[in-house]
């Protein structure tokens, strides 16, 4: 029988902070909650307390679309992404804890 890890949120938010790939990984993440018509918009549309938040869904959205496209974050981007997503760590939990 194999035990699955479960993640606190501090874990997480120290993983978006430091790696790279747990931050594009968690941004696409959370884009993948964002309903359809919000992906088409890249804005929120429904407070659903999934997907990003309304100040942030345009530039993330922006950026887990550039993310699709087999693409990197650098430079201003990796630091704006870090910034933002700080704040989505507890989703990430729960996503990460299969909740």
């Amino acid at each position: 029988m194999t035990t699955q890890k479960v993640y606190e949120k501090s874990e997480i938010a120290s993983k978006l902070a430091s790696s790279q790939a747990w931050l594009e990984r968690g941004i696409l993440a959370i884009y993948a909650r964002q309903t359809a018509d919000e992906k088409n918009h890249g804005e929120t549309v429904h407070l659903n307390c999934v997907g990003f938040s309304g100040a942030d869904a345009k530039y993330l959205s922006y950026l887990a679309r550039y993310l699709q496209n087999g693409n990197h974050l650098s430079g201003k981007f990796l630091v704006g992404g870090r910034k933002r997503m700080a704040k989505y760590a507890g989703q990430l939990t729960k996503i990460a804890n299969g909740e």
